[in-house]
């Protein structure tokens, strides 16, 4: 595999704080600065089809290193950025060869104490595994699923409690599949269906706090959505809904919104062009608290996570043609403040959130089609 070396090309924008939009007036308190995400670090100079993006530490030095999956339904090979510490990256190609990836997910597969990749990709590419040397060389070690599926995004929980990652395949159209790890990097077959109708995006996490990982399955194409809870052996018998009938969903995250300890929701409904934030209930039941409905911004991508450090959940969301926002959060799930950054270039595909640059705080990664893969970094 070639390698070439991709020095950090910033780009200092002017904060355009001046245009900030508060959806609803949220104070934040004297412990949390506001943050901005104006200088941008190109990943790459292309504009190609991506899809997702993941950070993580894959060579064991410290600092989080890049994982880009791209192609989607155009085969590309997925690339790998090892963080040189000096504000430079090293880039080279995940596998030999290109396929049509969502999403590349990071875990440890094999038990080595480093991270592997798991690929979710598009029929009619095999799903694969690459395990890590430790030092962030990675070989194609097998597959997982049915390469005839449909598969958008992955992601990687323990569902059975047995200390192995199975790996959740969002398929479109359904039904998805929970493939049960094996040990080794390997997946068992055959796997289990959910019976969902089609989604793009399914989301692990405990929504009702008795200690296994459920799964969130927004509705993509016209349909209901639900949370499918888990008795503690991957199945998934009962469901939740949430949501309305008819929702065309795509972007999807999770967090504890309101600070009461329980999973709440953050679902984008492209159809109705609105991002809607669902409280648990704590009675197995979701009631909307935050919604922002605004038709000149469909949502295309969204995550969430503590982007000024006071304790709370923010969320990332990422349109089509505009600019990506921070929602910075007042605590209680029913207040953001809305603060645009970036040029708005190429359709959001995927977010990760994570200190690149170790200064302390958190920075924004972004995976774009149309446009170059970017990296935000957090400034005052």
């Amino acid at each position: 595999m070639s390698e070439v070396t991709f020095p950090v090309m910033l780009q200092l924008l002017r904060s355009t704080v001046a245009g900030v939009g508060v959806l609803v007036l949220a104070a934040q308190p004297p412990s949390a600065p506001p943050r901005h995400f104006e200088t941008t670090v190109l990943l790459e100079t292309t504009s190609e089809d991506s899809a997702n993006v993941s950070l993580g530490d894959l060579d064991g030095d410290g600092d989080l290193d890049i994982v880009l999956a791209k192609g989607r339904h155009t085969p590309i090979r997925d690339r790998v950025l090892l963080n040189d510490g000096r504000g430079g990256f090293v880039a080279s190609d995940l596998g030999p060869t290109a396929d049509r990836t969502y999403t590349a997910a990071l875990g440890d597969l094999d038990g080595d104490g480093d991270l592997d990749v798991v690929t979710s990709n598009d029929s009619p590419d095999q799903k694969l595994v690459f395990l890590n040397d430790g030092k962030g060389h990675f070989t194609a070690a097998g597959t997982w699923g049915v390469g005839a599926w449909s598969t958008r995004n992955c992601a990687l929980a323990d569902l059975n409690a047995d200390g192995r990652l199975d790996v959740i395949a969002a398929n479109r159209p359904g039904p998805s599949a929970v493939c049960l790890g094996a040990g080794g990097g390997r997946f068992a077959s055959p796997c289990i269906d959910i019976p969902a109708d089609s989604t793009t995006t399914i989301v692990p996490a405990d929504f009702d706090r008795d200690g296994t990982i459920d799964l969130w399955v927004p509705a993509r194409d016209r349909g209901q959505s639900y949370v499918y809870l888990n008795d503690g052996k991957a199945g998934f018998a009962r469901r939740v809904a949430f949501g309305p009938a008819d929702a065309a969903g795509r972007a999807a995250a999770v967090a504890d919104f309101d600070g009461d300890g329980w999973m709440d929701l953050a679902f984008g409904d492209e159809a109705a062009a609105s991002v809607v934030v669902y409280l648990n209930d704590r009675k197995g039941g979701l009631v909307p608290g935050f919604r922002m409905a605004d038709k000149a911004r469909v949502p295309y991508a969204m995550t969430a996570g503590d982007l000024n450090r006071d304790g709370k959940a923010d969320i990332v969301i990422g349109y089509t043609a505009g600019r990506p926002s921070v929602f910075f959060n007042d605590g209680t799930g029913r207040a953001f403040a809305d603060v645009p950054f970036g040029d708005g270039r190429g359709w959001a595909y995927g977010f990760a959130i994570g200190d690149v640059d170790r200064d302390g705080w958190p920075d924004v990664a972004m995976a774009r089609s149309d446009a170059p893969n970017v990296l935000y970094l957090s400034t005052r």
